[in-house]
């Protein structure tokens, strides 16, 4: 096991070139499925401590094994390198960032940059000591987070199922908490997720004779105006759910009634009961307006369980006590995130926890919302996040 002192002046020793690659990674962003580049600079960083990646998709996206010789558990710590396809403001909530994307219509907008940089940082520390370790420590660079559907969320899945790992580890920076503090509670920490699409099929016909058409826009229109009534009629209280619809699709003009009219939008949850219960309301409605109105509904898509993330209680007393030690003073209680992330998924193989690490600073115009192009974080968060991750793993392996 590390000394608690040893891991505060090793990240301390590091804490430039940790804030030096974020800002590299920050500048030079790729985005979900396309992270070449920054695949490649973390495993020229890794072969330097002795791993060599095993590829899960493409060069995009790798794992690394630090093996301590010795018997012992198996922990996985994972960080996520994609960025997202939009622009950026070079200004944050009071003035100029320190770095701006170089890249035109991409940009890091939810920390990635920090979480990959957390991580190497973490992986040179713990292989320059891993004669106090014992078991191993699956390093994991997911691809794609930010689009489900092309992430390697279900390769990484499958590889530390072949690994039978016994605990996983993330960090995720939050705009939401003040830089200083750290959120490792445990049970629900970020809802699940799907997107549907639904197309209400009618006949279209001139918007004089409605009587000689099926207008589908107008089923379309109950159909939303129901779905509103589904997480207060079927969640509990105490609970939280959301139907959004976000974008209705039909006709062209004024005079002309459409054949179809499509409604896409998403769901967020915190139970897979709660998912069941959304998805098979919105059928029912769908099915009995459109039977109602002679329409018939064509489900394009309905949305794929994206599993909540819900620390493991056990795992998140030890993260807490960790943290405690490393960063005295940090660990707070942190309010449930209605974002979704797919670390959920890691936790259906072995416990986790993932770790919200306080980005907010006033005074430096941090703290405008994820996704948002004046996002911005406080440099400081990162030498936290690191160090919670060292001192997590050295507790765990013992």
């Amino acid at each position: 096991m590390l000394d608690t002192k040893t891991i505060q002046e090793a990240v301390e020793g590091l804490k430039e070139q940790l804030i030096a690659e974020r800002r590299m990674l920050h500048e030079n962003p790729e985005p979900s499925g396309a992270e070449v580049q920054t695949a490649a600079f973390i495993a020229g960083e890794m072969k330097k401590l002795g791993m060599e990646p095993t590829w899960l998709k493409e060069k995009v996206g790798a794992v690394y094994v630090l093996d301590t010789g010795r018997p012992g558990k198996t922990l996985a710590l994972r960080a996520d390198i994609d960025a997202l396809s939009m622009p950026e403001d070079e200004n944050n909530l009071v003035g100029k960032k320190v770095c701006v994307s170089k890249v035109s219509g991409v940009c890091h907008a939810c920390g990635h940059d920090g979480h990959a940089a957390m991580l190497l940082a973490a992986a040179r520390i713990l292989a320059a000591n891993k004669d106090k370790l014992n078991g191993r420590i699956i390093f994991v660079f997911e691809s794609s987070e930010e689009m489900p559907g092309t992430s390697t969320s279900s390769l990484i899945k499958q590889y530390l199922i072949d690994q039978k790992i016994d605990g996983i580890w993330g960090i995720h920076l939050y705009a939401m908490m003040d830089v200083g503090t750290v959120s490792v509670q445990g049970g629900p920490r970020m809802s699940g997720a799907g997107s549907f699409e639904i197309r209400i099929v009618g006949r279209g016909g001139h918007g004089s004779r409605p009587d000689q058409s099926i207008n589908p826009v107008v089923t379309a229109a109950e159909i939303i105006s129901k779905f509103q009534t589904i997480v207060p009629l079927q969640i509990a209280p105490d609970e939280a759910g959301v139907v959004t619809v976000s974008c209705i699709q039909g006709g062209d003009t004024w005079n002309i009634i459409p054949d179809t009219c499509t409604i896409r939008g998403g769901i967020r949850y915190f139970s897979v009961e709660n998912y069941e219960k959304i998805v098979g309301k919105m059928r029912a409605i769908t099915d009995a307006l459109c039977a109602a109105n002679d329409c018939t509904p064509e489900y394009v898509s309905m949305p794929k369980s994206m599993f909540p993330v819900s620390n493991d209680p056990e795992l998140a007393k030890l993260a807490a006590a960790a943290v405690e030690k490393v960063c005295p003073g940090t660990v707070k209680e942190e309010p449930a995130w209605m974002a979704s992330e797919s670390f959920g998924v890691y936790q259906t193989v072995a416990p986790g926890v993932l770790a919200f690490v306080g980005i907010r600073n006033k005074e430096l115009g941090s703290g405008a919302p994820h996704h948002n192009v004046k996002f911005d974080m406080d440099e400081n968060a990162l030498a936290i996040g690191a160090a919670a991750t060292v001192q997590v793993a050295s507790d765990f392996l013992g």
